[in-house]
């Protein structure tokens, strides 16, 4: 993988790692909103819960983005 490709999957994962991220406070918010006397408890669940899997899918996504570009720049040496 050349260094141009690694450099562009990399910016894309982090815009759409945002994006997810910058969603899920949305949904928090409007979830949060319908019930506002437990706005911070509601918020803080539904936010959480939707934040552990997203952290974790751009953490599985960097980590097979690095191994990718790993073996191609071993296999050209």
């Amino acid at each position: 993988m050349s260094e141009y490709r690694f450099f562009l999957l990399h910016k894309i994962l982090v815009l759409s790692i945002n994006a997810l991220v910058l969603g899920a406070l949305t949904v928090a918010m409007y979830m949060a909103a319908q019930n506002p006397e437990e706005f911070t408890l509601v918020f803080l669940r539904v936010f959480g819960s939707l934040l552990l899997p997203i952290i974790v899918l751009g953490f599985a996504a960097k980590r097979k983005l690095r191994r990718s570009a790993d073996s191609m720049c071993g296999d050209a040496a």
